[in-house]
């Protein structure tokens, strides 16, 4: 008799994870660029303040009781973040929201950006120094960014609008690296992806008339995406865009980076030094960690009685977490 052989296909868990993320860009990049407008309140109500969560316990998982030779890193990396987020603070509130302001304020958003371009640029020499490599072209690269900060601050600004959400795929790619680095091919084509997905969006909705500004948070939503600073551009695509790549941002911080790292898992508080190290701070750590949750109930509530103000003011604070993920990403180099 002739034998009969089945041959069974098997995935492997790089290979789910390259589907699952094709999967969920094309249903995301379909309902966003049918519903720009719906899907930014939906994402920002449901995943803006839970991602920030995240983000801070990912962070406290990689902060070290004793910093030893990396004081004057972290020292620089803290720092900067608490002057320059008070300083946002401060013309942010001062200005209603100086990033687009388009006279008076542009002195002061070239200032700040010139601040932030500098403490980055030094960050990457003082990490430089910790690898015993000579990384001192980061300031003249940080002074050439900086002019290019001070020629055109508008368009600036709005380059770090869409360039934050791919801060969170730069540290997904570092955490592959080291805890999951059969992924790092899939991972790769992943990216490859992405500006697939937003060549379809844009040929897909590049004719379609600008979205509706009739209310206050309508015209917000399409102000955070550059609708103002590109008016030859259709606010459809803009704030599709900008959607889209904030959808990542919060797939890659509340799910992705959790499946990767088990250090990131909110609950395993063992690994976190700061609460688990005998020379730690458990009781601190936690007030901060309840506190933080606490937030995203009062994100909640406020989003549910006044969305525009909350938004606002979400937006206005969140400068702190997109300024504290450069020590780290850095840090990780």
């Amino acid at each position: 008799m002739q034998e009969i052989r089945t041959r069974t296909v098997s995935l492997s868990s790089a290979q789910v994870f390259f589907f699952a993320f094709i999967l969920a860009c094309a249903v995301a990049a379909a309902l966003i660029g049918s519903f720009p407008l719906q899907l930014s309140i939906i994402t920002i109500f449901l995943f803006a303040g839970p991602h920030n969560v995240m983000e801070f316990r990912y962070f406290a998982a990689r902060m070290p009781v004793r910093w030893g030779r990396s004081r004057l890193y972290y020292s620089v990396g803290i720092g900067g973040v608490v002057v320059l987020a008070t300083a946002y603070l401060m013309l942010y509130f001062a200005s209603g929201n100086w990033l687009w302001s388009l006279e008076s304020w542009q002195l002061y958003a070239a200032v700040w950006n010139t601040a932030l371009i500098l403490w980055v640029g030094a960050l990457f020499y003082l990490r430089g120094k910790q690898r015993r490599k000579d990384w001192s072209l980061a300031f003249p690269v940080a002074f050439f960014v900086a002019a290019l900060a001070w020629t055109v601050p508008l368009y600036w600004s709005l380059a770090l609008v869409y360039l934050h959400p791919f801060i969170a795929l730069w540290f997904l790619e570092r955490q592959i690296r080291r805890t999951k680095p059969e992924w790092l091919r899939a991972y790769h084509f992943c990216l490859a992806s992405i500006p697939i997905f937003l060549i379809i969006l844009w040929s897909q909705l590049s004719s379609r008339p600008d979205l509706s500004q009739e209310t206050d948070l309508f015209w917000r939503i399409n102000q955070h995406a550059g609708s103002e600073i590109l008016p030859g551009i259709s606010s459809h695509v803009m704030v599709a865009t900008h959607v889209f790549l904030e959808s990542i941002h919060y797939f890659v911080w509340l799910l992705i980076i959790p499946l990767v790292d088990k250090r990131a898992i909110p609950w395993r508080l063992n690994d976190v030094p700061m609460f688990a190290n005998a020379n730690g701070i458990p009781k601190i750590f936690a007030a901060f960690l309840v506190v933080s949750v606490a937030i995203v109930f009062v994100l909640w509530l406020g989003f549910t009685v006044d969305y525009t103000t909350t938004r606002d003011i979400y937006f206005a604070f969140a400068i702190g977490h997109v300024l504290a993920e450069f020590p780290f990403l850095v840090k990780m180099l």
